[in-house]
């Protein structure tokens, strides 16, 4: 790289870390982070988050919405402070997962699918990201122990379920249909100073006075979701390797 493009290269990242910083403090400043760090310590109850998990923020330096999604990590992991915070997204350039290292965050090297392992008391956060991705999660982690101590933010699993037909739901997220009568939500992410960055999110829990009620059967895991490719909004590993090669 030329010193003229080196300079160029500079002068661009540094105005995409303002923009962050900047997004960030608009987060950790507004009324709805207020009303959202509060539900989180309530259901926390005293205990303390593992580690974060995210998947899904796509490219922070060029979208606007990615930023306040990114600002909104990155004041959990401040404020409840964590130190282990993994990150994935199929999308990421070189350049945001050089910033995420810079930000304490892990950027995942592989396309897991969601289908990694979680640590009792991690925090998940999926914004907008495809029902595939939140079936494979749960696919991984069908165990009481393991869910009942994490929390959840993604799309409302209810209006996921409510407003998609059984047969979709059969195919691509038959454990997110599965679990949805056992999840206690908290629609906490509908007040932000712009409509179209969490809007559809909620917090998602699993109570275990929701589960005792269940039999060893149902905690019985089939086989590892596999899906066709007509569902363009799902990123395959496959996919993945096929963009590197």
């Amino acid at each position: 790289m030329s010193k003229k493009n080196r300079k160029l290269f500079s002068t661009r990242s540094q105005k995409y870390k303002k923009s962050i910083e900047e997004c960030t403090n608009i987060i950790a400043t507004s009324p709805f982070w207020i009303q959202f760090s509060t539900t989180i310590k309530v259901v926390l109850n005293g205990s303390n988050l593992s580690s974060i998990l995210c998947y899904g923020l796509g490219n922070f330096f060029e979208s606007i919405q990615s930023k306040y999604q990114l600002g909104l990590l990155l004041t959990i992991k401040n404020e409840f402070k964590v130190k282990n915070c993994y990150v994935y997204d199929p999308k990421f350039t070189d350049a945001e997962r050089t910033h995420l290292a810079e930000v304490g965050c892990d950027s995942l090297s592989e396309n897991e699918e969601g289908k990694r392992n979680l640590l009792p008391g991690t925090f998940v956060y999926m914004p907008h990201c495809p029902k595939q991705l939140l079936n494979n999660l749960l696919w991984a982690n069908w165990n009481k122990e393991i869910l009942m101590s994490c929390i959840i933010v993604c799309n409302s699993i209810d209006q996921t379920v409510t407003s998609t037909l059984d047969r979709i739901l059969n195919k691509y997220a038959y454990y997110v249909k599965k679990i949805s009568p056992y999840v206690i939500e908290k629609k906490c992410c509908d007040n932000f100073i712009y409509d179209d960055v969490f809007n559809d999110m909620s917090l998602h829990i699993f109570p275990d006075e929701k589960f005792k009620e269940l039999e060893n059967i149902f905690w019985e895991r089939g086989k590892e979701p596999m899906y066709d490719n007509d569902e363009l909004e799902f990123i395959t590993k496959f996919e993945c390797m096929s963009f590197q090669s």
